[in-house]
């Protein structure tokens, strides 16, 4: 039959509407024009994705009492009995749950629901823990609650659109063509880029300020400082919307300010311009992402930027605002239901009493049956795994194996022949090859739900075609398991009903979406932008500025700092996008990028084949030229042949337990002279 099926991209935050025109079994992706956010734009990767649709899907759950023995097929019968056994065996604090940003927000519900209520454990995680714990904390620090105040339309009449820590001509690129519109029309829009790697988006910028990695905050400290000094900052705004600004000015002026931008290693006519501008009257946005977030300090990195919007009054449609881009396309739906280890629904939280009685009652749940004791992240499970404190661990749509820090340790803990390993996913996954129990799953296309985008619109997802025979959709696995386990509460026959139940948690919250019909669910909570009343979620109602610790890290003689993260097409570990021809086009190999400079003063030439090595290990790849700051490497994530997180040492945040993976310091050697391989001059953050 042919039809055409509105649904959701499964990649970035951004959030596109596509729509899929089926014929015969072919599939085409569009972009769907009526959607606000994206108004139909794509991205390639998802035109292309369907081509993957049946690459190498699992269909029948496949078990091992010993991970040392090869897998069996068994019946779904089986596999949730022993599921369910295993979970009823074993204390609920030896349990964990690790979940992911991919999940649709039912499934997430689902999960959260069946860990937090029924099984009495907040030991549960998500892989938004690596991408966006650290903004999630700024926000709640600073406005008292998560979610982006500004929206994607803040860039169509945005005067200065400040790029910090992100590449969106990769990882976002549908906002960055938003973005190359803008300056196409208004040719006067400058586009600032802060970031240590000349990327495709600096490329393309009217100024790139290539800073030391690790001097970010260093960086936004002068700035707030010479503000300041030059009776720049918004002192009206600050007495009647905010808190904390005589502190955080104390800890920003204690650096001078040229000596404070030469220890990040940038000129100073490039940060008098960024002074000017911020000094000026004009509408600026600003983005980031993952260089400010996967760091050891994140938050203060965080709090930094947004300062600088809080010091001149930027936070709303005239003047501007920060808008936080997120790395996974439902992160946000995801942190609304409450996924990680401190949440509730409705951006509740376990430590506060009366939230946990609102969910106990809202699932019939006796008082008390939530636990108030936020749970362990996903780094502090793998240590108590070899303890042996944590002896059952369920993996759903995720690859940690290769995504968490320090893959040696992470592959010892999960390869323990005391912990019991599931994994829930459509492919034979890297961590999966690992498991005791493997369960197949629905994938995009095949799935009902709903997502959350970057700017808190939510849109559904439409399945357009059938699963495999054998896989099971994510909500039917949970509400089998909590069955078998003889719970009630989970007999759903669709996922509106599921949506339903979910929906009236948000009822007078944040992220209320309790007024929405799920048939006709189209929807931005909280509108074009949070706050326009300068009012804000916190005790006080007034925006909070932070002091931040400025750090300047100095490097040792010959180590680099290096960074990690995604490529143009590819995307995560390559468990999809892996299988498509065209998205492999000059991406099969992972690469080291290296200033030509840096490289030609150690003997080394473009495709030699070189050792990156720290107390880890080390790991062997071809040389690629490129532009950085000095001392910096880039090298792409996800490639399991070369898995680049094995020289990425378990430095957390303090606030967001997020993990920096983009600091590792590493030395760099030669082996081989001249491999062949496309150049290329572009990187990523």
């Amino acid at each position: 039959m042919n039809q055409t099926v509105e649904t959701g991209c499964p990649f970035c935050g951004t959030g596109c509407a596509l729509s899929i025109e089926c014929k015969e079994g072919a599939y085409k992706v569009k972009g769907d024009k009526s959607n606000p956010s994206t108004q139909g734009d794509l991205c390639f990767k998802p035109i292309q994705m369907a081509k993957a649709l049946d690459a190498n899907r699992l269909t029948t759950p496949l078990y091992r009492r010993d991970k040392k023995e090869p897998f069996h097929e068994i019946s779904w019968e089986d596999a949730l009995a022993i599921l369910a056994k295993n979970i009823s065996s074993l204390p609920k604090e030896a349990l964990y749950f690790y979940l992911s940003g991919q999940l649709l927000t039912e499934e997430s519900y689902l999960f959260t629901k069946l860990i937090k209520g029924h099984l009495g454990t907040n030991n549960v995680d998500a892989n938004s823990r690596l991408c966006m714990a650290t903004a999630v904390v700024a926000h709640k620090m600073v406005f008292g609650s998560d979610g982006a105040i500004g929206n994607y339309a803040d860039i169509d009449d945005a005067q200065v659109i400040l790029i910090s820590g992100s590449n969106p001509a990769w990882a976002h690129p549908v906002l960055f063509r938003r973005i190359l519109a803008r300056k196409k029309a208004h040719p006067k829009t400058q586009i600032i880029v802060i970031d240590p790697i000349y990327t495709e988006t600096a490329q393309k910028s009217d100024l790139w300020l290539g800073l030391s990695s690790g001097s970010d905050t260093m960086l936004y400290n002068a700035i707030l400082g010479e503000l300041y000094r030059q009776g720049k900052c918004d002192l009206k705004f600050i007495d009647r919307a905010t808190e904390g600004f005589e502190q955080t000015l104390n800890g920003a002026i204690n650096t001078p300010f040229e000596k404070a931008i030469a220890s990040c290693e940038l000129s100073m006519d490039d940060a008098n311009r960024l002074v000017e501008l911020f000094a000026s009257n004009q509408k600026i946005i600003g983005l980031w992402c993952q260089g400010l977030n996967q760091a050891a300090d994140g938050v203060m990195r965080n709090l930094g930027f947004i300062n600088l919007f809080l010091a001149t009054g930027r936070v709303n449609k005239e003047k501007g605002l920060p808008l936080s881009l997120t790395g996974q396309p439902n992160a946000m739906g995801g942190r609304e239901v409450g996924y990680l280890s401190n949440g509730l629904p409705g951006y509740r939280d376990v430590r506060d009493s009366s939230d946990r009685e609102v969910c106990e009652k809202h699932w019939n749940l006796l008082k008390n049956s939530i636990s108030p004791s936020v749970g362990i992240t996903i780094t502090d499970a793998i240590d108590k795994i070899s303890t042996n404190d944590i002896r059952f661990l369920w993996v759903t749509c995720t690859n940690p194996l290769l995504t968490l820090p320090d893959v040696e340790k992470t592959h010892q803990a999960l390869i323990s022949d005391d912990l019991f390993l599931v994994v829930q996913d459509c492919v034979l996954s890297q961590t999966a090859q690992l498991a005791n129990l493997v369960l197949p799953t629905a994938s995009w296309g095949e799935k009902e739900g709903s997502m959350t985008n970057s700017e808190r619109f939510i849109k559904r997802v439409h399945p357009f075609k059938s699963p495999p025979d054998g896989a099971k959709s994510d909500s039917d696995i949970v509400c089998s398991v909590a069955k078998e386990l003889g719970f009630t509460g989970f007999d759903f026959t669709d996922t509106k009903e599921i949506y339903d139940e979910y929906k009236m948690l948000t009822k007078g919250r944040m992220c209320d979406q309790s007024n929405q019909e799920y048939t006709t669910l189209s929807y931005q909570w909280g509108g074009e932008r949070l706050y326009s009343n300068e009012v804000f979620a916190t005790a006080s109602r007034k925006a909070q500025f932070h002091p931040i610790i400025s750090s300047s890290p100095i490097l040792n003689i010959n180590e680099f700092v290096l960074i990690t993260g995604r490529t143009k097409k590819q995307w995560h570990t390559m468990t999809r996008t892996g299988e498509v021809a065209e998205l492999l086009k000059d991406e099969k190999e992972p690469y080291l990028l290296i200033n030509r400079s840096e490289a030609t003063a150690m003997g080394m030439n473009e495709g030699d084949i070189t050792i990156i090595s720290n107390d880890l290990g080390s790991l062997e790849l071809p040389l690629r030229f490129g532009t950085l700051a000095p001392h910096h490497l880039f090298a792409p994530f996800g490639y399991p042949q070369t898995p680049i997180n094995k020289l990425i040492p378990v430095i957390n945040d303090p606030f967001s337990f997020q993990s920096a993976l983009k600091s590792a310091r590493v030395t760099v050697q030669i082996k081989a002279f001249k491999k062949q391989h496309p150049s290329c001059s572009e990187s990523i953050n």
